[in-house]
Parts: C-alpha cells; structure tokens; sequence
C-alpha cells in the first residue's frame, strides 16, 4: 500500500483545469514520491478525458477513472475512495483554487487525526474571494450549522484528508451525490465521533465556477431534503 492518494474529482475541465493538474501531476511526481493521483472523469462532455490521458501518458502513477454519464461530484470522490490504494486519500478541486503546495502539510495531519479538512474561515488562512462569493458562503455554512449541529465553519472547502478506512466507511453510507455531499460528510463524523482538524490554507477564486445564479437556492432546498433523509 503507498502512504498517500491523491484524488481529483473532474468535470468539463479541458480548458480551465489543464493548467492546474499539470502543475499537479509535477507536484506528485517530484514531491510525493510515494504517492499516487487518480483523476475521476465525472462523465464529461467535452475533451477532458482525452486532456487527462495526455496528462497521464508515461506515468505509472497517475491512474485515470471514467464512466460515461456524469453522476455529481460526491459519486467521483466515492470512486476514487474505492480504487484508492494509499492509506490516507486526500481530494482536491480541479480548479487550482488550492495549490499543490498544501497536500504535504495534509498528510502529515493525517498521521494524528482521521479526518483533516481545509477551512477557508480560519483565521490563519490566506483567501482571494469576491465578497458576494464569500457572503454566500457565509449564509451557506450557517444554514447548515443549523440544520445539521456540524460545528463546522467551512463545509464546501474542495480540500479535505482522511485515513482510508475512515474514507471508505463514510462514502459508503453517503446518500448524496451532488454538491451537499459535504454537509453530509460532517454530520457523519460528529455522529461516529471521528476526529477532525481544521488547517488554514491558501485559497484564490478562480473563475469560471460551475455554481450558477440559482444554484445556491437549489442548494439551501436540498439541504433541507437531506436533513429529512439522514
């Protein structure tokens, strides 16, 4: 068993996201030599396979997952989680919001926590974000603090560390596939009593975000639909 995988959740991502998991394939190659990155095509509709395959052409330790229909981004994650070999998984957002650079101080966290997840509100952290952006976060996270008792102040942070065993037990009784996965992810490790650590990180908004004007509002209403199912 290698000591880390890194995985990266990916859909329609030929044009922004080439330049960010180049960087990152780099980063693996040359810093986390024990390591192994799978990148899980979320049934995309434009070249993105193809870029990935390219990406991956030559080496062993890029491994590359794909299903034709696209399923959300909580199933890519799932998959990556099952096909994963290392004894900690780390997923990351393809939009290079989060630099490479972060995966190592990650890791070493997972060697005393099961769980370790970036939090943008950390005091410590370092953010490029519009103020619309930041506010609806705001709104979001408390929403489902509420609804959820999570105590967490950062649930959609693309960047988030677990022990294997911990990972596969938790996506295995995910009911959600989409972007409220995280909620879902929280309130499954206070009520299993996981321990969870906060890291400060740098983050920059990129553009070109796959959330549309009404997304929020559909995420608030399914927020609610998943409080009455879990």
């Amino acid at each position: 068993m290698t000591d880390l995988s890194v995985l990266v959740p990916v859909y329609n991502e030929e044009r922004r996201g080439k330049e960010f998991l180049q960087r990152l394939v780099d980063f693996v190659d040359v810093h986390l030599k024990d390591s192994e990155l799978l990148l899980v095509n979320d049934g995309s509709s434009d070249g993105t396979l193809d870029m990935l395959r390219t990406l991956g052409k030559g080496k062993d330790f890029v491994k590359i997952i794909s299903y034709q229909k696209n399923r959300g981004k909580a199933f890519a994650v799932k998959e990556g989680v099952l096909a994963a070999k290392g004894s900690k998984v780390i997923f990351i957002d393809a939009d290079g919001s989060i630099p490479p650079e972060e995966i190592p101080r990650m890791r070493q966290l997972l060697d005393k926590y099961e769980v370790v997840v970036g939090n943008r509100a950390h005091r410590e952290s370092i953010i490029d974000q519009p103020l619309t952006r930041e506010t609806l976060g705001r709104l979001f996270n408390l929403y489902a603090r509420l609804l959820f008792n999570t105590r967490v102040s950062d649930h959609l942070c693309g960047f988030k560390g677990f022990r294997l065993p911990v990972a596969r037990h938790l996506f295995s009784k995910l009911v959600s596939d989409r972007w409220v996965f995280d909620v879902e992810l929280f309130y499954r490790i206070r009520r299993e009593r996981f321990s969870l650590v906060d890291m400060p990180i740098r983050w920059v908004h990129k553009a070109g975000s796959k959330i549309r004007m009404f997304d929020p509002l559909k995420m608030f209403v399914q927020l609610l639909w998943l409080r009455l199912r879990v």
